[in-house]
C-alpha cells in the first residue's frame, strides 16, 4: 500500500501556504506530470504520492513560489550515528 499525503502535509514539509501546493498540483495534473497515484479527492482536496512531492517542489522553485531554504528543510536530515560504549560491570572479589 502506498502512503499518500494531504495538501496539510506537504504544505507542512514544505512550509509554504496550502493554496501554493493546491496552485502547484492543478498546474501539474494540467501537464500531465503528475503519476497515477496522485490524485484530486472529494472537491478541493488531494491524496498526493511522495514521489511527486519532488515534482511539486521543483515547480514551486521554478515559478519563484518557495525559496532555497525551504528547499532545504524538505530534503531528510543527515542521519544521526550513535555510539554505544558499555563499560564492564565491576566484579565483586
Amino acid at each position: 500500500m502506498t502512503i499518500r499525503f494531504n495538501l496539510d502535509d506537504v504544505a507542512a514539509m514544505l512550509k509554504i501556504p496550502v493554496e501554493r501546493v493546491r496552485l502547484a498540483l492543478e498546474e501539474l495534473d494540467r501537464q500531465g506530470n503528475l503519476t497515477a497515484e496522485t490524485f484530486p479527492f472529494a472537491e478541493r482536496a488531494w491524496r498526493i504520492a511522495p514521489i511527486d512531492i519532488k515534482r511539486i517542489q521543483s515547480l514551486l522553485l521554478e515559478k519563484g513560489m518557495i525559496s532555497e531554504q525551504a528547499d532545504a528543510a524538505a530534503a531528510k536530515p543527515p542521519r544521526r550515528i550513535v555510539r554505544v560504549v558499555k563499560k564492564p560491570a565491576p566484579s565483586n572479589d
